[in-house]
């Protein structure tokens, strides 16, 4: 009876173990999609972790759990990076900028993880990981909306059809300038998806519901 809380501890380390050993090796497998791009094998991902391939999937249920494993991680250091925009402080509208530009740089400094994300299914549902971040920060947003930290107060049932069509046209957007950027700077594609999602947001409220920049 007595070695029941003992056993149960060396079960709860070797878990914790395992967990931070996969995560390491989740780490280098996004360090190994930046420098190879989205093509990238799994000989490679377990080259850059430096395991085996066998070793690489001793802890991952084959390729899905591993890919699924990358999304959820990028999924993460996305949110991690906007989080800042999550605490509203100053006007509504250079909050919008300082979101959209937080976004942009992440997309710049990790465009092959992005473009690996766009073939990854996430999860068990089959829908892409990227889906799943414009879900996860599409929320985020409508709950800005509704609590009126982007100037007004909205109702649910407009903030989030509003919010879910701004982050799929700033995610469709984005997407096109980091592949064909046209010319344009990271600083001008702020500046006009900053004044798109306001006239958005405007014309859906009524201008005089929510003040100009």
């Amino acid at each position: 009876m007595s070695e029941t809380p003992t056993t149960d501890g060396r079960a709860r380390r070797w878990a914790g173990h395992r967990e931070a050993r996969r995560l390491e090796l989740v780490d280098a497998a996004c360090s190994a999609i930046a420098e190879h791009g989205p093509e990238v094998t799994t000989e490679q991902i377990a080259a850059r972790a430096g395991v085996s391939r066998p070793g690489l999937y001793r802890h991952f249920d084959g390729r899905d759990d591993l890919q699924s494993a990358i999304a959820a991680r990028s999924v993460e250091r996305l949110v991690a990076e906007l989080e800042p925009v999550w605490r509203p402080s100053g006007r509504p509208f250079d909050m919008l900028a300082k979101a959209l530009r937080a976004h942009l740089r992440w997309l710049g400094a990790n465009g092959n993880v992005y473009r690996y994300l766009k073939r990854t299914s996430f999860g068990t549902g089959g829908e892409s990981a990227t889906t799943n971040v414009r879900a996860t920060v599409a929320s985020h947003v409508a709950g800005m909306l509704v609590d009126g930290s982007l100037g007004a107060e909205i109702e649910p049932a407009v903030a989030h059809p509003l919010a879910f069509g701004l982050v799929g046209m700033v995610d469709s957007a984005s997407a096109h300038w980091l592949d064909e950027p046209h010319g344009a700077s990271l600083d001008q594609l702020v500046s006009q998806l900053t004044e798109s999602c306001w006239a958005v947001i405007r014309a859906s409220l009524g201008t005089d519901a929510v003040a100009g920049p």
